[in-house]
């Protein structure tokens, strides 16, 4: 299947029509006209605070007497603010959560399932295998703010001015690699790295490649779900990458503070790897028309070989409930208004990716930038295309995928060498998970 994925090109890809269904308006929901005030938090860049901002002003004009109140940023120092508040008891009632492990293990975040199967959010039009991604002991804590898959976005305008054809969908690592090779030139990368620091993040990527070889970074019992060879494999094929000029060295990378700072939107980089959800975010901060492309394969690859397509489809975020909410109803009624109300969809768009209701989807898709329209496709290609299975990251997730941030940033660096960085990997990993 994968094989034959590698020969469709961008003018193959349809999103898949269906009938427009009305969405619940949330009308059975009601609240006390005296003043009710929720907290909502979230980061991103400014497109997505506008469109938010607009969202909260629907959302208090269908409660009256509801005060909304905004707190955002940025990605970088997003979650370790979010821990503090919950460790003062005073977190958001309603949030975007990066890693949502320890707090889900500390009881801070609301299980939704009663009020899914009360019909209070209505989940019966978001794709069943994401939804299966959130769950953390059968329970699901959050819903899909937006579907998305790792991705890179490409400069067209580089492409066109070095004579570079735009890859197909299906192109491989190998190809991935000559691509990048060729668009390079001093001071100029074909590739920004993996292990950039708002961009997909390194242990994201690996898992694609993991998936080609139908392992997972971690198995079900939150063990690490790889062994060395894939991890040196992995470390080798950058590090070369690296030393022939192709992807930015570590002093380059480390430049990055957010998506305004990224290789792709400084001028140093052709390509970007992040997940699609960003697209456009990062198109407002260049001129030079931007493309989607999903990550490479390893069917039919030299490098990163493997037997199956590697790339799935993920929550571009997700939208969580604080436990101790001053009013929870309220805040499952806005988890609803996002996933399903098609006034909200024509705010935000795709602001934080495909919508994760496919009717809801299907409704702003006619509306949405050349970009945006190229995001779709890409998530449409990646999910048909996506093997089956799925091992949640145990509650230790994100203290491994920093972990692994910091080991290619050693090698980037030339701190360590290839073979004593895997072997502290898994040693430091191993003394995480227990």
């Amino acid at each position: 299947m994968a094989g034959e994925a590698g020969r469709l090109t961008r003018r193959t890809i349809l999103v898949g029509a269906g009938a427009l269904a009305a969405s619940p308006l949330l009308s059975g929901v009601s609240f006390a006209q005296d003043a009710t005030t929720m907290r909502l938090s979230w980061w991103g860049s400014d497109d997505r605070h506008k469109k938010t901002l607009a969202l909260i002003q629907l959302f208090q004009s269908k409660h009256p007497g509801l005060s909304v109140t905004p707190e955002y940023g940025g990605f970088v120092g997003y979650q370790d603010k979010l821990s503090t508040e919950f460790a003062g008891g005073n977190a958001p009632d309603v949030m975007q959560v990066a890693d949502p492990g320890a707090l889900i293990a500390a009881g801070r975040l609301l299980a939704l399932d009663d009020y899914i199967a009360a019909g209070k959010i209505d989940v019966s039009n978001a794709s069943k295998s994401v939804l299966e991604t959130a769950k953390v002991g059968g329970k699901q804590y959050s819903v899909p703010w937006g579907l998305a898959c790792g991705c890179y976005f490409l400069d067209n305008q580089v492409f066109e001015d070095a004579k570079v054809d735009i890859p197909d969908y299906g192109w491989t690592w190998d190809e991935y690699a000559k691509v990048a090779k060729s668009l390079s030139k001093p001071g100029f990368y074909g590739s920004a790295d993996i292990w950039a620091a708002a961009g997909t993040r390194a242990l994201a990527g690996l898992e694609v490649f993991l998936r080609e070889r139908q392992k997972y970074a971690f198995t079900p019992d939150g063990k690490i779900g790889f062994g060395p060879d894939e991890l040196t494999e992995w470390f080798t094929f950058w590090d070369e990458l690296r030393k022939a000029g192709a992807v930015p060295p570590g002093e380059v990378t480390a430049l990055e503070t957010g998506f305004e700072t990224s290789p792709i939107i400084t001028g140093k980089a052709a390509m970007y790897p992040i997940n699609s959800s960003i697209a456009s975010s990062l198109q407002g901060l260049t001129k030079h028309k931007l493309t989607v492309a999903p990550f490479p394969t390893g069917v039919g690859s030299t490098a990163l070989k493997g037997d199956q397509y590697g790339a799935f489809v993920n929550s571009s975020m997700q939208v969580y409930i604080n436990a101790d909410a001053k009013d929870k109803d309220l805040a499952a009624a806005f988890v609803n208004f996002v996933l399903n109300d098609p006034d909200a969809a024509k705010i935000q768009l795709m602001a934080r990716g495909v919508p994760a209701s496919s009717k809801i989807a299907e409704l702003v898709t006619p509306d949405i930038s050349p970009v945006e329209q190229s995001m779709v496709a890409t998530v449409k290609y990646v999910a048909d295309h996506a093997s089956a299975g799925f091992v949640p990251w145990p509650k230790q997730g994100a203290e491994v995928q920093d972990l692994m941030q910091r080991s290619h940033q050693a090698v980037a660096f030339e701190q360590a060498s290839i073979a004593d960085t895997v072997s502290q990997f898994f040693d430091q990993a191993g003394q995480i998970l227990g």
